[in-house]
């Protein structure tokens, strides 16, 4: 496996799921979050139990206390805060201390172009300004999800009141109201944050917190140009022994997750490749020719994309909301005979790189102050998806823009994507490697709505090594305040089948009505 080396080098650290740069915003006293919602559930009962305390909904150990105290005094802060002040928000007025302020992302040309050149090269929308404009736009269109990734807007369980994490079912939506093109400055902005205890009333050694985030990117003229919701649930534990926790907890001290490595890599054969070269082949690109709402019919199934065998994962950057690194696809090497034949086949794995493979990660733009590594904390999200000996896990949004060429792709360059879901790390999954965390009951799955798929359910984590083969069905039609609006379910299969990650899209279409 490849090393991610251009990434470790440039970054060192990625954007820290603890320390994102904005406040820690909820409810007020530690006792008031008793009160609110809670949901029964299997307790998570493990071997080292008797290591651990058990912990109760509402009922905070003395490690928790203070600092959850805090937690929810911040989150009540930021709810008495009420809606942002946008025009104060754009031109630096306000108070230093608001709540749920966050970076400002600021859309370079080469890191626009960077992006769009890695997740969907050559399409004339992304990189051609002059065709963008005949199409209505002023310039090159950034993907729908530029500044908006979850370890942004997150702001966990305090890491100081925890000495085990397992997180589970990740769940995100982020709504598109106007583009983003380069140049542009995206303000981000913590509306409101909620918290669920979902801990079984007769108590576990896991804590088991839904944490719901939702805020908005605005851009340098006041306009909004994205709401967002992302959720987690954190399942913590706490050390009955104060001692055995480390004084200067790393990576692997805190961090528990199921065995994502049990799952064999797939050796890529001819036959692989033949199906591999087909899908590439059957992809279209619909471009300028609209897709009219008339013509969409429930069942419709879009041609699949496929990325991929991925050598590397994206990892998260401050403050960038695609990430960066990432190895590219070589279709267009694989689908040219005289460049196929320059390429190095892996002698155990089947899978074709370039003679250099660090040709595969491209380089990244320069960084401007205040981009890079995050600041130090207890829990570094590059350490989960960094690349060595063995295979690492896919960060969650890797995936999300796998899809949103695919959803481009069918809708063409007239449509608009106006709301993307996903989601990872199913609570069923969870269970059948021996975690059975509670199901987050905000959390969206979306695949029971196509009839073929009835009863699955995302069934492991995306590895690197996989291919990304993303599929969708049309799932609805409808009329929503004049716009003409379908439905896709779609989700990511490995050659194998597995399916990593499920979603959903919202896109406005033209109509042959003019409405």
């Amino acid at each position: 496996m490849m090393r991610h080396s251009l990434i470790s080098r440039t970054l060192k650290a990625g954007l820290l799921a603890a320390a994102i740069g904005l406040p820690l915003v909820l409810t007020s006293e530690p006792m008031a979050f008793a009160a609110q919602k809670t949901a029964p559930a299997a307790s998570l009962m493990h071997r080292d139990d008797a290591d651990f305390q058990v912990l109760y909904p509402g009922i905070y150990s003395a490690k928790e206390k203070e600092v959850v105290a805090k937690y929810l005094a911040d989150n009540q802060a930021l709810k008495d805060r009420g809606p942002i002040d946008v025009q104060a928000l754009v031109h630096g007025t306000l108070p230093k201390d608001t709540p749920g302020v966050g970076p400002v992302v600021h859309a370079t040309e080469a890191w626009v172009r960077y992006d769009n050149d890695k997740y969907d090269p050559k399409d004339p929308i992304r990189s051609d300004a002059q065709y963008a404009r005949k199409i209505g736009f002023q310039d090159i269109l950034a993907y729908p999800t530029f500044a908006t990734n979850d370890d942004i807007y997150m702001v966990p369980w305090p890491v100081q009141g925890r000495d085990k994490l397992l997180v589970s079912e990740l769940s995100h939506s982020v709504t598109t109201y106007k583009p983003i093109y380069p140049g542009d400055d995206l303000y981000l902005v913590a509306n409101e944050r909620t918290v669920t205890d979902l801990t079984p009333p007769t108590g576990s050694t896991y804590r088991s917190i839904a944490i719901q985030t939702k805020g908005s990117v605005y851009n340098q003229r006041g306009e909004k140009v994205n709401d967002v919701i992302f959720r987690v649930t954190e399942n913590i534990r706490v050390y009955k022994d104060p001692s055995k926790a480390p004084a200067n907890p790393g990576f692997g001290d805190i961090w528990v997750a199921p065995d994502w490595l049990s799952r064999p890599a797939h050796v890529y054969s001819d036959q692989d490749w033949v199906k591999i070269k087909d899908i590439w082949s059957k992809e279209k690109r619909r471009g300028a020719e609209p897709l009219y709402w008339e013509d969409v019919k429930v069942g419709d199934q879009p041609a699949w994309t496929l990325d991929g065998p991925i050598e590397a994962s994206v990892m998260p950057i401050k403050p960038w909301g695609m990430g960066a690194g990432g190895s590219r696809t070589l279709k267009a090497e694989m689908l040219d005979p005289a460049v196929a034949k320059t390429l190095v086949r892996g002698a155990k794995d089947g899978i074709y790189r370039l003679p250099n493979p660090k040709d595969e990660i491209p380089a990244l733009p320069e960084m401007a102050a205040g981009e890079g590594p995050a600041p130090a904390g207890a829990i570094d999200t590059t350490d989960i998806h960094k690349d060595g000996a063995k295979r690492s896990p896919l960060v969650n949004f890797m995936g999300r823009d796998f899809a949103i060429r695919q959803i481009t792709n069918w809708m063409g360059d007239r449509g608009w994507l106006e709301t993307l879901r996903w989601s990872i790390m199913d609570a069923r999954t969870m269970a059948d490697h021996g975690y059975p965390v509670p199901h987050n009951p905000d959390a969206e799955h979306w695949l029971d709505r196509v009839p073929f798929l009835k009863g699955k359910y995302v069934n492991t984590h995306g590895l690197t090594q996989d291919v990304a083969i993303v599929k969708s069905y049309v799932t609805a039609k409808y009329v929503r305040d004049t716009k003409h609006m379908a439905d896709l379910v779609w989700w990511i299969e490995t050659i194998d089948g597995h399916v990593f990650e499920e979603g959903m899209a919202s896109v406005v279409l033209p109509s042959k009505a003019g409405a």
